[in-house]
């Protein structure tokens, strides 16, 4: 399947093209199902939106990014929207729906000046934009108006946003907020090395203490957590002075190494 990221206004598109591989790599990507697996690309709108630009179609989803800082944009989104949901009730082909909308602020004291958003509004975002961040608000709008599925396949991973539970083939567990992030995080870069400078922004990002000490503890929990589901075939490894990477062994190796633990115990 391909996501479509549309972009409304130029300099947001250059920023954005600018980051391209740091958001390649923030995506995430499904290997288990290739029915799953997700591709996509960035697109640049022109300023003035045509119906066509705000729908989305199921084989083919779409998200639009929205420069805020363009003069009078909310209000020329709020006009339209009344004319788009006619629009869309008499779909000419496919069943379609409106895009998720992210707007886009340069800096957060622009928000004072917008009392309300408009209903089609999905949710916002302030520059400088975090990579993670940004790719992790993209899917969540995507999932919250059922445009693509809840559940995110990582391998034989999955995370089930809806109810924070992780799952591996018949087998699930429940995580905290927290780890959940963490978890959505490492299992979209497997065996690369998250940085605890990124860990920390993320962690900031989320509204949680970004202390060492919760983010370590964090980590830990959801370390026992993967080891125990999938029998330590994942794992959690702490690379020194660098971070963290998410490690997976040969399902052999990981099954014996479980079963000698559990003899010895």
């Amino acid at each position: 399947m391909q996501i479509s990221i549309k972009i409304v206004g130029n300099e947001l598109f250059d920023s954005l093209m600018t980051r391209h591989n740091a958001l390649q790599e923030a995506f995430p990507q499904s290997h288990a199902n290739k029915a799953d697996h997700l591709q996509w690309h960035i697109e640049c709108l022109p300023h003035r939106l045509r119906p066509e630009n705000l729908l989305s179609y199921p084989d083919s989803p779409s998200v639009l990014l929205i420069d805020a800082g363009a003069p009078g944009f909310i209000d020329k989104i709020r006009l339209m929207e009344k004319r788009e949901l006619s629009y869309i009730k008499n779909p000419p082909f496919l069943p379609i729906v409106l895009s998720p909308i992210i707007l886009v602020f340069h800096k957060p004291s622009e928000l004072d000046e917008i009392p309300e958003f408009p209903d089609i509004v999905t949710d916002w975002i302030c520059m400088p934009l975090c990579a993670q961040e940004l790719i992790r608000r993209i899917m969540a709008s995507l999932r919250q108006k059922n445009i693509i599925k809840s559940k995110l396949r990582f391998g034989a991973l999955a995370l089930q946003p809806e109810s924070r539970m992780m799952c591996f083939g018949s087998k699930s567990i429940h995580l905290t907020p927290s780890e959940f992030v963490l978890a959505e995080m490492f299992l979209s870069q497997p065996g690369a090395v998250i940085s605890l400078p990124n860990l920390t922004r993320l962690f900031k990002a989320s509204g949680k203490s970004t202390e060492g000490s919760n983010i370590r503890v964090t980590v830990f929990q959801l370390r026992l957590k993967l080891e125990m589901l999938t029998r330590s075939r994942y794992s959690l490894v702490s690379i020194y002075k660098q971070g963290y990477c998410l490690k997976m062994r040969p399902k052999n190796a990981a099954a014996a190494e479980s079963d000698s633990q559990t003899s010895s115990a």
